[in-house]
C-alpha cells in the first residue's frame, strides 16, 4: 500500500548550478514544478529496488552511516523519485544514496515521488541529478556518458547540451576510460584524482604507467609531482631514442664508407666503374656498375 503524506515535494535536484541551464535541466526545472502538484507517497522499503543502471557505484560507508543516524533523527527530509517496473515493484532513478541510508536506519518505507519514464530519460535524469549534486567520482561520470553513447546512440554533443557541459569535457572524461581496467581501479581505490588519471594517458606503455602509479601512491605524490614524474620519464624516453637512432645513423654510415673503400679500390683497376647512391626512405640503396670486358671476365 502506498500511503499519501501531507506535503508536497521539496527540489527534486538539489541547489542550483551557476552554469546556464542546460536543455535536461530546465526539462528537470519543468518536473519539478509538476511536482508540486503531486503528492509524495510513502513506498515500503521492499517494495524498492536499486536502478542496476544508476551511474553512481561507489557508496562510501562512512558517508551512508552519517545520514542514516540523520534520518533516524529527523526522517528522510527529500522525497526520492521512483518509476513503476513491471512487476508492480519500483525501481530508483534518483536519491540512491537516501534510499540505502534509509535501510541502514531501519525504515520500514520512505517518502517518494513515483513517475513515469521511458528508459532514456530515466537514465539522463539520474545522470544530471548525481552530476549537479557533484556525486560522482569522474571515472564514474565517464562511464554514464559512455553508456549513454552505446546504449542510446547519443553524441558527445548531445550529451554534452543536455548536461550542460562542454563537448571537450565530455570527451576529456571519456578519454580517460582508454586507461586499463585495473588502473582505474588502482584510482579509485586510492582516491587519486582526474588530473593524475590525465597525467597517465600521456604515457603509452602500460608497464611505464604501472610504474608511475606504483610511485605515486608509494609516495603520495601530489598531482604536481605526478606530472613532473610523467614529464621526466618522456624525457628520458626521448633521449633514449635521440642516442638510439644516433647509434643508427653511424652503423649505416660506417657500411656506406666501407663501400665506398672497396669501390676506390676497383675504381683504380677500372675507370669506367660507376658508384651509386639513392635514399629511398625506408632503405639506402648503394649500387656499383662494372664494365664487363674480355679481360676481366673469363
Amino acid at each position: 500500500m502506498l500511503e499519501l503524506l501531507g506535503k508536497k515535494s521539496g527540489g527534486l535536484f538539489g541547489t542550483s548550478r551557476s552554469a546556464p541551464p542546460s536543455v535536461l535541466e530546465s526539462k528537470a526545472a519543468e518536473q519539478e514544478k509538476a511536482s508540486l502538484k503531486q503528492e509524495v507517497v510513502q513506498i515500503p522499503i521492499h517494495q524498492i529496488f536499486l536502478n542496476p543502471e544508476q551511474p553512481r557505484k561507489i557508496f562510501r560507508e562512512e558517508e551512508l552511516t552519517q545520514l542514516a543516524s540523520s534520518i533516524r533523527d529527523y526522517g528522510v527530509l527529500q522525497p526520492i523519485l521512483v518509476r513503476p517496473a513491471l512487476d508492480g515493484n519500483f525501481l530508483v532513478i534518483a536519491g540512491e544514496r537516501r534510499y540505502r541510508a534509509a535501510c541502514l536506519a531501519g525504515l520500514a518505507a520512505i517518502p517518494s515521488i513515483v513517475r513515469s519514464m521511458e528508459e532514456e530519460e530515466a537514465a539522463l535524469v539520474a545522470l544530471v541529478e548525481n552530476v549537479q549534486r557533484e556525486n560522482l567520482d569522474y571515472l564514474e561520470e565517464a562511464r554514464a556518458y559512455k553508456k549513454l553513447m552505446d546504449d542510446f546512440g547519443l553524441t558527445q554533443s548531445e550529451i554534452a547540451q543536455k548536461v550542460g557541459k562542454q563537448q571537450s569535457t565530455i570527451s576529456n572524461k571519456i578519454r580517460i576510460l582508454s586507461l586499463p581496467d585495473d588502473i582505474q581501479e588502482i584510482l579509485t581505490e586510492h582516491r587519486l584524482t582526474e588530473r593524475h588519471a590525465r597525467a597517465l594517458l600521456r604515457i603509452h606503455g602500460e608497464s611505464d604507467r604501472r610504474k608511475v602509479i606504483s610511485r605515486v601512491i608509494k609516495n603520495n605524490l601530489n598531482v604536481k609531482q605526478t606530472e613532473k614524474l610523467v614529464e621526466d620519464l618522456l624525457s628520458g624516453q626521448e633521449e633514449q631514442n635521440r642516442k638510439k637512432n644516433k647509434v643508427n645513423y653511424i652503423s649505416y654510415k660506417i657500411y656506406v664508407n666501407t663501400i665506398r673503400k672497396a669501390f676506390l679500390q676497383i675504381k683504380e683497376m677500372e675507370n669506367n666503374a660507376i658508384f651509386s647512391q639513392e635514399d629511398k626512405g625506408d632503405v639506402l640503396e648503394l649500387k656499383i656498375t662494372i664494365p664487363k670486358k674480355d679481360r676481366c671476365f673469363t
